[in-house]
């Protein structure tokens, strides 16, 4: 069993942490922000202890102990049946001020996630600090569109072999040879996330890939997988989390000029440096289509010199 340390946040910790975040980051992605690292603590925690659940009915037995080791309120699960369970929590450390529970949220979300191998998002219902008598939290199942689900591979030798543990610059005007790649290493059976500028369904069409993730770097957010190209700390933390869960895996992030023209290039640069140590670590493949002609040359020499030039 995986040994991970922990230590206990105190309340005022983790209110601070919210008004630097909301200073920095502005409320609605502090929000976010919080729930996305609750997630992780809550994973991490049932990660720690190797356990595992059959259904949300088993879950209901042993979360309220599980919970306990977080310090965030006293939970009480009001009904745990099918896809769905609802729970109270009493004197919740967040609930201040007409703050929400949203570090909570998050935590819940990834206990239940981790306990079940399915994954749980999770909306408050009610909160202390709107004048409720408790914080209710709803767990429900939804579908992981970052879940690889494609079975086929083909049973022609690859075109491509590239070296793992490594992030590959394909310097082109049109990402045709990066896609390529993709689409060869994809129907090999390697798990496999695509992240572009395009929108995916035509992109799926265009290449007959069946059960592969995407992620649409898109200003429309009605999509359950678009991604607002500013955001690049989400940004990060899905495609992350993908790589951490599908070590040996391919991921095509095309799309880069674009979202250095929403953020910068430094930003930009940062987040490839952080992919680029998950990938090494992981054994994956990060590919990065970018037209040489959008950028400057010293800015190209340095993205040069965090990846392979293919």
């Amino acid at each position: 069993m995986r040994q991970i340390p922990f230590f206990v946040m105190p309340g005022i910790a983790l209110s601070h942490l919210r008004e630097e975040l909301e200073i920095v980051e502005g409320e609605h992605r502090a929000k976010l922000m919080l729930y996305r690292y609750g997630q992780r603590c809550g994973r991490a925690l049932v990660e720690s202890y190797g356990l595992s659940c059959g259904s949300i009915s088993e879950v209901r037995a042993i979360i309220e102990p599980i919970w306990m080791e977080a310090g965030l309120s006293r939970m009480t699960v009001e009904s745990a049946e099918d896809a769905d369970m609802v729970v109270n929590l009493q004197e919740s450390v967040e609930a201040k001020e007409g703050k929400t529970c949203d570090f909570a949220r998050g935590y819940l979300s990834g206990i239940v996630s981790e306990l079940t191998d399915k994954r749980f998002e999770v909306d408050e219902v009610e909160c202390a600090s709107e004048g409720y008598l408790a914080c209710v939290l709803q767990a429900y199942e939804v579908v992981d569109t970052l879940k690889p689900s494609n079975k086929e591979e083909v049973e022609t030798a690859r075109k491509y072999n590239l070296e793992s543990g490594y992030s590959y610059l394909i310097k082109e005007e049109i990402p045709d040879q990066a896609f390529d790649i993709f689409v060869d290493t994809a129907k090999h059976g390697i798990p496999s996330l695509c992240v572009t500028r395009e929108y995916p369904e035509k992109v799926k069409e265009r290449y007959s890939l069946k059960g592969i993730p995407f992620l649409w770097l898109s200003m429309d957010q009605e999509k359950v997988y678009s991604r607002e190209p500013s955001n690049l700390a989400l940004l990060y933390s899905d495609m992350k989390t993908f790589i951490t869960e599908n070590a040996s895996c391919v991921v095509l992030l095309s799309g880069i000029e674009y979202l250095i023209s929403q953020n910068g290039f430094q930003k930009v640069l940062k987040l490839l440096q952080h992919l680029n140590d998950k990938v090494a670590v992981t054994d994956s493949t990060l590919l990065v289509p970018i037209s040489p002609l959008t950028i400057s040359e010293p800015e190209l020499k340095m993205l040069e010199k965090e990846m392979r030039s293919f």
